[in-house]
């Protein structure tokens, strides 16, 4: 890479100035607390990982327990929908069988996106 000799003669002026010892004292300043944040942050994000870990199995019950209400609730409105003779029995059913398998699907992949 080539420079105009009239930058580096500029840039030589400036390292041996006051300002430019200042300056070139603030940017190793900045990288060294670069570096120190950039540690702090995996530091972050172990300990969030960790914590996150500690509440799947929390949420996958709850995952479940959200399935069996949608169940319980679905039943009941079929039961209802087919007592009056209602047309959209059959939507109902699969609306109810596609929130209840699609909450234990994820309840059950859950671990997968943490391993």
């Amino acid at each position: 890479m080539k420079f105009n000799r009239g930058v580096l003669k500029g840039l030589v002026k400036a390292k041996n100035s006051q300002v430019g010892k200042q300056v070139l004292l603030f940017c190793g300043a900045a990288v060294l607390a670069a570096g120190e944040c950039y540690a702090q942050a995996e530091a972050g994000f172990t300990k969030a990982t960790a914590d996150f870990v500690k509440y799947q199995e929390p949420v996958r019950k709850l995952l479940y327990a959200i399935a069996a209400v949608i169940a319980l609730v679905g039943a009941f409105s079929i039961y209802f929908k087919m007592q009056n003779g209602d047309q959209d029995v059959k939507k109902s059913l699969m609306l109810t069988i596609g929130g209840c398998v699609a909450f234990i699907a994820m309840a059950t992949t859950l671990p997968s996106f943490f391993n």
